[in-house]
């Protein structure tokens, strides 16, 4: 069994086709479920370090709706009453009596270039363990970690931590703040102790989410259990370089 279904490959390469996507790479789970083939995703997320706002947005609808046909894509405009770097896109297609979930978020700044997989154009996985850690630390998923545990078995946490540092710097005025500065996202890099807070997770509807937290496992690949000990592990060495203190165990 393959982590990603052959019918959302097609559409990624589908839609990354289209003039109006042309800025965007994959990201999020599927992009890494590819590469590791590691656990199911069953969503598209997208991304662009530009700014499209609301017009790029109605020209991805437009292409979109032409591609599938409109009684066949259901619309989510989500932002609309912000500045337009805020805005972002979730689309629900119907293809082959499957509904797939698309989001796709603009103003969301890379370190490394982008990466190619069999055709279609990826986020680096460095880039996507820097997004993991954020999102790890406010929205504190399962299926965050469980990815991070896998990324950080090649990039060391403590070289991911390094790395998001230097891009906190380097992308830290008004033209980069993007949806998820709206609720002020607490940082790792403040907060280390968050990256442990994986049982408390939060949810809205008006930022990017996962369809649901339960862990689809591919045959041969790590358990829960064993990637939640293993991140621990990594998280308690973290600290140990950090000189900041284990918390007590939590979950």
């Amino acid at each position: 069994m393959k982590a990603v279904d052959p019918l959302l490959v097609s559409t990624i390469k589908e839609l990354q086709q289209l003039p109006s996507l042309n800025s965007f790479m994959l990201a999020g789970g599927t992009n890494l479920a590819l590469l590791y083939n590691h656990r199911v995703s069953y969503d598209i997320d997208f991304v662009s370090n530009n700014i499209i706002g609301k017009d790029g947005f109605e020209r991805i609808i437009t292409e979109v709706a032409g591609l599938y046909g409109s009684k066949n894509i259901i619309v989510n405009r989500i932002n609309l009453e912000l500045d337009g770097q805020f805005i972002f896109l979730r689309l629900f297609i119907t293809k082959s009596e499957t509904i797939i979930k698309i989001e796709l978020l603009q103003n969301i700044q890379y370190l490394t270039e982008p990466d190619e997989f069999d055709g279609m154009r990826i986020l680096s996985k460095q880039d996507i363990g820097l997004l993991k850690l954020m999102s790890a630390s406010n929205r504190f998923a399962k299926k965050d970690i469980y990815d991070l545990d896998y990324i950080t078995d090649e990039i060391p946490l403590g070289e991911l931590f390094s790395l998001l540092q230097i891009k906190s710097e380097k992308y830290n005025k008004p033209q980069h703040r993007n949806i998820f500065d709206l609720d002020n996202e607490i940082s790792p890099l403040t907060r280390p102790e968050l990256l442990l807070e994986f049982d408390k997770r939060k949810y809205s509807k008006n930022k990017p989410f996962h369809s649901n937290d339960r862990i689809d496992l591919i045959d041969g690949s790590k358990s829960w259990q064993e990637a939640r000990i293993s991140w621990r592990f990594k998280v308690r060495k973290l600290f140990q370089d950090l000189g900041l203190e284990f918390p007590s165990s939590r979950g």
